[in-house]
């Protein structure tokens, strides 16, 4: 099995500020797992997400993604493989709330030729792949019609997970996604996203701060362990 993210002696710091807010001397993951990224609110996750999303650079070490050096990337390069590679569920859905549920899901391949490629090579259609996704996911055919804003936030969520699916990405990211749910929600949620991940051999990488999720995951890392400034915080 080969790793889909590795850091090394990675560091970053805001411009201006003093002090990091990451320090991971190490982090492997392999492809095709499934992790639970665990850590109280604040203490950043989301930071460490944009990193390994291409978003932000590092400020100190080696970052590579599904065998990208990021650190050796440009911003347009990191910005073709996250298109391409890399679907992200984020914690407010960022959904275009006036399209309807089926074309912000379609959103995923407009700028993504290997997810659209994908696709094609399974004979869809991006229209018909997101409409298939949403059906797995639960939201019947005249709720793919809905407009984003007419959904339920349980809805919405699903509609962000199926646009972070869509085309097979090798990695799904997902920051607190199930935040805004209840226990029987949340637990069903998850259980279709394992699904589709197995399915399409993704790797899933998911952030939370709620402990009580971590039965679900064969593999929990806690941010605080491998984050040596909050290692160093408690113990000043």
């Amino acid at each position: 099995m080969s790793a889909c993210i590795t850091l090394e002696h990675v560091r970053f710091r805001w411009p201006g500020a003093q002090h990091h807010t990451l320090d991971i001397p190490q982090l492997s993951i392999q492809r095709g797992e499934q992790v639970l990224l665990r850590g109280p609110s604040g203490c950043g996750k989301s930071t460490l997400l944009s990193l390994i999303a291409g978003i932000h650079c590092p400020t100190e070490g080696q970052l590579q993604v599904l065998n990208q050096p990021l650190t050796a990337l440009n911003q347009r390069q990191r910005d073709r493989l996250r298109a391409n590679e890399i679907g992200y569920i984020f914690q407010q859905f960022n959904l275009l709330p006036y399209l309807s549920a089926v074309a912000n899901v379609a959103l995923a391949c407009q700028f993504a030729p290997a997810r659209r490629q994908r696709l094609q090579q399974q004979g869809l259609s991006v229209d018909q792949a997101s409409a298939a996704l949403l059906t797995r996911l639960g939201l019947s055919t005249a709720e793919q019609q809905l407009h984003a804003q007419q959904l339920s936030v349980g809805q919405q969520q699903r509609v962000a997970a199926a646009r972070a699916l869509l085309g097979a990405p090798a990695l799904i990211i997902a920051d607190e996604p199930t935040s805004a749910l209840d226990q029987a929600h949340r637990d069903a949620f998850i259980e279709v996203l394992f699904e589709q991940c197995a399915a399409q051999q993704s790797t899933l990488l998911f952030v939370t701060h709620d402990a009580t999720l971590a039965k679900h995951f064969a593999r929990v890392i806690e941010f605080t362990a491998i984050n040596a400034v909050q290692r160093e915080a408690k113990h000043v």
